[in-house]
C-alpha cells in the first residue's frame, strides 16, 4: 500500500475577534472584551454633512452645525458598551454630541428617514432615544462610553469614570443601533472597540453584592445626581408611561424644571405650557413637533398633550 498524504483545509469561517480592553477606574461591574465584529459607522445610513474614514470607524461632520446623524452596521447588545472617542470639537456652536439608541434598522432607511437632527426629529418618533451630551463634558479626545440595560435604562460614562442613568425607557424587546449625532461643537468622532458589562446587584450604599438573582433591578451603577439638570428622563413618545427606576434612585428632575432649557432639543428657551397637564419643558418649536405626533405625550409626567401654548414674558 502506498503511503496517503492527509491535508487540512483552512476553516473558512472567519475567527473571533477580541477587541482591546481598557482599564477602569475604581470598582464597577465586570467588564470583559467582546468576541466578534467590532462596530462600524452605517456606511449609507447618514446625514449628509458625514464622511466616513475607510474602514468606517471615524465620522466627522462638513459644514454647518448638523446632518451629522449615523448609526451603526450591527445592532449592540444589552450591556454592551459602546465607545466614542471625540477626536475633533470646535467651539462657537452651541450644543454638543448626541446619542442613543433606534429600534429601526439603519439598512432599511432611506435618505429622507434622515433629518438634520437627532433631538428633537428623531426623538419624537417611536422607536428613537436619544439625548445631549452635556457641553462642558464635550472636550477633545474625550472617551464616552454608553450602553442600555434589560429593564431599558441607558448608562454612560466619561473617561472610565462614574456611570450616570442617562435616561429610560428604551424598548429593549429587539434589536437596538446606536445613534449618534455628530452635532454643534462636535465635529469628528471615532468608533472604538467595545466592551461587555456583566449585571449585578449593589447595595444602596454603592457596594457590590455576588448573586445577579437577588433583585430584579440589575442597575448596578450609581447615578451622578449632579449632573441631573442635563441628565433628564426625556424619551420618546413610544416609552412605557412608567419607566422603571432603580430602588432607593430618584429620577433627576428634567432640565427645563431648572435651567430654562428645552428638555428635547436643549437649546431654545422653555416658552410653552403644554395643556393639559400643565408642565412647562419645551420650546414652541418643539411644543408643536411633540403636538403632530401620534399619540403625543408630555416629556415629564407622560400625559397625552391636546394643546400647547406659547407664553410671552415681559
Amino acid at each position: 500500500m502506498g503511503n496517503t498524504v492527509h491535508r487540512t483545509l483552512p476553516d473558512p469561517s472567519p475567527p473571533a475577534r477580541m477587541l482591546a480592553t481598557r482599564p477602569c477606574c475604581g470598582p464597577g461591574p465586570e467588564r470583559r472584551a467582546v468576541l466578534g465584529e467590532a462596530p462600524r459607522f452605517h456606511a449609507q445610513a447618514k446625514g449628509k454633512n458625514v464622511r466616513l474614514d475607510g474602514h468606517s470607524r471615524r465620522a466627522t461632520r462638513r459644514n454647518s452645525f448638523c446632518n451629522g446623524v449615523t448609526f451603526t452596521q450591527r445592532p449592540i447588545r444589552l450591556y454592551e458598551q459602546v465607545r466614542l472617542r471625540l477626536v475633533a470639537v470646535r467651539p462657537g456652536w452651541s450644543g454638543a454630541l448626541r446619542f442613543g439608541f433606534t429600534a429601526h434598522d439603519p439598512s432599511l432607511m432611506s435618505v429622507q428617514d434622515i433629518p438634520k437632527y437627532a433631538c428633537p426629529d428623531l426623538v419624537t418618533r417611536p422607536g428613537y432615544w436619544a439625548k445631549a451630551l452635556p457641553e462642558n463634558l464635550a472636550l477633545r479626545d474625550t472617551v464616552l462610553a454608553y450602553w442600555a440595560d434589560r429593564h431599558g435604562r441607558v448608562f454612560y460614562s466619561v473617561n472610565d469614570g462614574e456611570p450616570v442613568l442617562f435616561h429610560c425607557g428604551v424598548a429593549v424587546g429587539g434589536p437596538l443601533w446606536a445613534l449618534i449625532d455628530v452635532y454643534g461643537i462636535t465635529d469628528e468622532v471615532q468608533l472604538l472597540g467595545t466592551l461587555q458589562s456583566s449585571p449585578a446587584t449593589m447595595t444602596p450604599s454603592g457596594s457590590f453584592s455576588g448573586s445577579q438573582d437577588d433583585s430584579d433591578s440589575d442597575v448596578t451603577f450609581s447615578v451622578n445626581q449632579s449632573s441631573s439638570s442635563e441628565s433628564s428622563l426625556v424619551t420618546a413618545p413610544s416609552s412605557p408611561l412608567s419607566p422603571p427606576v432603580s430602588p432607593g434612585l430618584s429620577p433627576p428632575e428634567p432640565a427645563g424644571s431648572r435651567n430654562g432649557e428645552c428638555t428635547v432639543c436643549f437649546d431654545g428657551e422653555v416658552d410653552t405650557v403644554i395643556y393639559t397637564c400643565g408642565h412647562m419643558c419645551l420650546c414652541h418649536g418643539c411644543g408643536l413637533r411633540l403636538k403632530r405626533q401620534p399619540r403625543a405625550c408630555c416629556p415629564i409626567c407622560r400625559r397625552p398633550i391636546k394643546d400647547v401654548i406659547k407664553i410671552y414674558r415681559p
